[in-house]
């Protein structure tokens, strides 16, 4: 973002930016995201350990268009 702003390009416009996993900073600069679904995530994650279950899970993940692109 700093490289961006030092070159005078306009973002969304003049160049591009997408970030992974969402934070309250992205959002205020208006960044486009792909996030975890990180509600699913804890809730699989507290199901692992309460199940003692072990194992690999494909968590989904949200694309949040901020016009950054």
């Amino acid at each position: 973002m700093k490289q961006i702003r030092g070159e005078k390009f306009t973002l969304g416009k003049d160049i591009g930016a997408i970030s992974y996993n969402d934070t309250p900073l992205k959002e205020l600069l208006g960044i486009t995201v792909m996030s975890t679904d990180f509600n699913v995530m804890t809730e699989t994650v507290a199901r692992m350990i309460l199940n003692k279950e072990k194992g690999q899970v494909k968590v989904p993940f949200n694309f949040i268009d901020r016009n950054s692109i």
